[in-house]
């Protein structure tokens, strides 16, 4: 299925968001998890299912100077 990650469509055989995020290395406890525009827990990641066309951002919070 095609689903469009971080604004790039990319094809993937994976059914869940972490998952999806496995992958491509992001570890959903390291990163705010946004599924067709709202908030999916880190914790809900495992369990929350991708669907075609699906569009999923992960933005890594970092601090420093």
């Amino acid at each position: 299925m095609k689903i469009k990650y971080q604004g790039e469509e990319i094809e993937t055989c994976a059914t869940a968001v972490a998952a999806f995020l496995a992958e491509r290395g992001v570890k959903p406890a390291e990163a705010v998890l946004e599924l067709d525009g709202k908030i999916v827990a880190a914790d809900a990641a495992a369990g929350t299912p991708l669907r075609e066309g699906a569009e999923l951002n992960a933005f890594r919070i970092v601090a420093g100077g």
